[in-house]
């Protein structure tokens, strides 16, 4: 099968499409016949060397994180185990408690683009924050893979949702549905945002320890941080969370029925051929993705 594998840590070029042997499942896993795989920043950031204390890699490894494939009884869509091979491949092995089945009306790409960040999203807003209708949130980086989905599920849960982008990215926000959009290069969104009942923080540093000051009595932080969380003097009238993003069949369920009826729309914003799959990373790399980038197979 081809697949996208790395022999060493490094940039893009230790990147290769390349003949590998096709995965067998163990216990516990399915294997699926890869049609969609998102990237997602963990791809990168794996490759680079930069999570080998959490997950050290034994060469050669294939990339990626999430997928949309068929199996028998039906396309699935789901999680690996980033201790393993990954996605980016022809064939990948999913937990099983970690993949759910792919609901009509929604496509393979759609699906994949949905389960790492849609996930990152759900355990952040729903469980952690357990956001309600009513409250204000303010969703850091609202046109990234995580932000774009974030945006739209506080709407669906009844939230006012404020977010962070650049000026290019405004519209886009606004038409995921957020109330007002600031530009955090040029403007403090701490002065020009209402307080907030909870901030999704994707960005960490310092936009971490500034949107403590935007939170109201008895808010919450969830960080999923790019940068690391700065130390400082915390509010102790407020909550400091970092989301574990653990998959499972029911929040995947759960997401992709809020897909299909129309609560979330996947933002599938650019599709690639294996061959391809470098420019894929790269715009994740860039810290600058609007939406998601999709490898098809």
């Amino acid at each position: 099968m081809r697949a996208l594998r790395i022999h060493s840590y490094g940039g893009p070029e230790v990147m290769r499409l390349e003949q590998a042997p096709k995965p067998v499942p163990g216990p516990g896993q399915v294997l699926v016949r890869v049609r969609a795989a998102s990237v997602n920043p963990i791809d990168w950031k794996m490759r680079r060397g930069l999570m080998q204390n959490v997950f050290p890699i034994k060469f050669p490894r294939i990339l990626g994180r999430d997928c949309a494939g068929e199996m028998e009884g039906g396309l699935v869509a789901g999680v690996s185990d980033p201790r393993f091979d990954g996605t980016h491949a022809e064939y990948a092995l999913l937990p099983a408690d970690q993949a759910a089945p792919v609901p009509e009306g929604l496509g393979a790409a759609e699906a994949a683009s949905l389960c790492v960040t849609g996930l990152a999203a759900y355990i952040a807003l729903v469980e952690n924050a357990k956001l309600v209708g009513g409250q204000r949130v303010l969703v850091h980086a609202g046109a990234g893979g995580v932000g774009s989905v974030a945006i739209q599920m506080a709407r669906g849960l009844g939230a006012e949702v404020f977010a962070t982008a650049s000026p290019a990215n405004r519209e886009y926000c606004l038409g995921l549905g957020a109330a007002a959009v600031v530009d955090y290069n040029k403007q403090d969104f701490t002065t020009v945002i209402p307080p907030c009942d909870v901030v999704l923080d994707t960005l960490g540093g310092e936009a971490h320890r500034r949107s403590m000051k935007l939170l109201k009595p008895g808010g919450s932080i969830i960080a999923l941080a790019a940068d690391p969380i700065p130390r400082h003097q915390r509010r102790n009238d407020v909550r400091v969370t970092m989301a574990q993003v653990r998959p499972t069949r029911e929040r995947l369920e759960q997401i992709f029925h809020w897909a299909v009826s129309g609560v979330l729309k996947p933002q599938v914003t650019h599709t690639f051929k294996p061959e391809e799959a470098a420019k894929a990373y790269a715009i994740s790399e860039s810290g600058h993705a609007r939406g998601k980038m999709v490898i098809l197979f």
